[in-house]
């Protein structure tokens, strides 16, 4: 059963790929952490970190869960069942601040598959524009998750063929996160990567994007001077 509570009786495990445990199990320091700490004051920040930890298991846990009914039951799944936007964008939070980057692929995948609740959004890709995850990205000076969000292409329904069997078309308008993607103050990630100190290796995955975004301006910069 689902216990918010994170009560004795219950704790939440992770069934996923490689990948993806191999960077949740960092949680492993957390806890431990906080079991050991003799300090008072530490010990409280350690708990708390310790309870977001779990937390985050949990609520991956039941994600995961989630996905794999959508995925056996199909059209059949029952749509109540889904996931709440507000907790999908709490495990994103969670991931970028660790920087796991096979963790954020996941979560971008499975919210193309009707997994999640998206709201009032217009469309699952509007949802995830409005959470300004490459600007973050490259506040963080994080060039990995940078390129791994530059490279991301939805897999839809849409695409045909069963989920093994699915080509993504990565044609330039199918992604999702571009370097010239305005952002709080008009800001783009390029604009944010070239004020901070530091960051070359990051501008550099912007202006190398699969999307060809950046050449193409530059093209049409060069034609009209």
């Amino acid at each position: 059963m689902e216990d918010n509570g994170l009560s004795s009786c219950s704790f939440p495990f992770i069934v996923a790929e490689q990948e993806i445990c191999l960077e949740i199990c960092t949680l492993d320091n957390v806890i431990e952490a906080a079991e050991m700490a003799d300090d008072n004051q530490i010990k409280t920040n350690l708990m708390e970190e310790k309870t977001q930890a779990l937390y985050f298991i949990q609520e991956m846990g039941w994600l995961l869960h989630r996905s794999r009914v959508k995925v056996r039951l199909g059209p059949m799944a029952p749509v109540q069942d889904r996931f709440h936007f507000n907790r999908f964008i709490w495990l994103v939070g969670f991931s970028m601040d660790h920087d796991w980057c096979a963790v954020m692929k996941k979560l971008l995948n499975i919210v193309f598959e009707g997994t999640v609740d998206t709201g009032d959004h217009a469309s699952v890709e509007l949802a995830l524009l409005e959470m300004g995850l490459l600007h973050k990205a490259v506040k963080r000076n994080c060039r990995p998750m940078v390129e791994i969000l530059l490279k991301f292409v939805p897999v839809k329904a849409s695409d045909g063929g069963d989920s093994n069997e699915k080509q993504v078309n990565k044609s330039p308008d199918r992604f999702i996160f571009r370097p010239d993607t305005v952002g709080p103050a008009r800001l783009t990630p390029l604009h944010v990567a070239a004020s901070m100190h530091g960051s070359e290796n990051v501008l550099d995955a912007l202006t190398d994007d699969p999307g060809m975004v950046i050449h193409f301006l530059l093209f049409c910069l060069y034609h009209i001077y």
